[in-house]
């Protein structure tokens, strides 16, 4: 979901930092009921429903339950489908917005699940047999790279912020070489998409960095309303596997826009190739989700040996125009 700037932050001070309601209570110098309201707006504002409606899931996808509460929530959700589907929607949507966040381990359809990370078990196992199946049928990516592109693909699942801070530099001031008259503003990085057949619309995504962080800006129009448990998902997709950036629902509006914060080091895989286009796919949240899971080690980790596998239609799709020398440039630090 394209959230407000200050949905995200949040978020990211509750999943990425460890902090607690009171300590960032504390930080902005209100009440603690007013964070956790805040936060629970947030929640909403992914969901797009209240997420307390059934269960109070609030505090518990959040971290912020006691061992009480958190074990009656968890008695709560097995007795409650929709609530538990609820419940694991959230995860996976969070689960992109803070890839190593700790967060329960929810099952929709079987009812398993635990507070924080999980260990081992049944449903992982599964999980891991269901990969593997995924992974033979499309063929294991990995062994068809060049050293080169799995250390890019190295590079995203395990967050290399500081040559991302190298890589700002170069995209703000060009070729990053000495000549002063390479400076300036180069062409941005943008990915323009069009209909596949018998499909409206029409999307642009253009990247670049929003403070210290790198997002992508999206804009798109036209699209069909959602339907019941369908949502939209917009994907970097390459030759290599997929990779999602953002899910929302459409109202009647037709649009998806917002800026959505993505990790640093895709520019590498941008640059590299790796990724040459966008995709926006309209998807059942059951099988999104699933995906989402088994792309995911049992401790809540990226697993570099498997993307998620790109499902749902193929709605709008283009490729994406980086420049050549930013390309260059950008390609020299990663592989440095």
């Amino acid at each position: 979901m394209a959230l407000s700037e200050d949905s995200r932050s949040l978020l990211q001070l509750l999943l990425a930092r460890g902090k607690s309601y009171a300590d960032i209570a504390d930080l902005l110098g209100v009440r603690e009921s007013d964070v956790r309201r805040r936060a629970h707006a947030a929640l909403a504002e992914i969901g797009g429903s209240d997420p307390d409606r059934d269960v109070e899931l609030t505090d518990y996808l959040l971290g912020q339950a006691d061992p009480i509460s958190r074990a009656e929530t968890a008695k709560a959700l097995k007795g409650n489908p929709e609530a538990r589907e609820t419940a694991a929607d959230l995860v996976a949507q969070l689960r992109l917005l803070v890839p190593g966040a700790d967060l329960p381990k929810l099952d929709a359809t079987a009812g398993s699940l635990g507070a924080g990370r999980a260990r081992s078990g049944g449903a992982s196992s599964r999980r891991r047999k269901e990969s593997g199946r995924d992974r033979e049928r499309s063929g294991s990516f990995l062994s068809n790279l060049t050293m080169p592109q799995r250390r890019l693909l190295a590079i995203l699942v395990l967050a290399a912020v500081l040559i991302a801070v190298v890589i700002a530099v170069v995209l703000l001031t060009g070729s990053g070489g000495d000549d002063e008259s390479n400076a300036g503003e180069p062409a941005p990085t943008t990915a323009v998409l069009r209909p596949t057949e018998g499909e409206e619309g029409r999307g642009v995504v253009q990247f670049g960095f929003s403070g210290t962080d790198f997002a992508a800006d999206l804009q798109f129009n036209g699209l069909e309303p959602s339907a019941d448990g369908q949502s939209y998902t917009v994907w970097l997709f390459g030759s290599g596997g997929a990779f999602p950036i953002n899910q929302a629902r459409v109202n009647n509006s037709g649009a998806i826009t917002g800026q959505v914060v993505i990790n640093q080091a895709i520019l590498c895989l941008i640059a590299g190739d790796f990724f040459t286009e966008m995709r926006l796919s309209r998807v059942d949240n059951a099988e999104m989700r699933r995906s989402i899971n088994q792309a995911v080690q049992t401790d809540g980790q990226a697993n570099p040996d498997s993307l998620p596998e790109f499902v749902g239609e193929n709605v709008l799709d283009g490729p994406i125009s980086m420049p050549q020398e930013a390309k260059d440039e950008i390609l020299r630090i990663c592989n440095g």
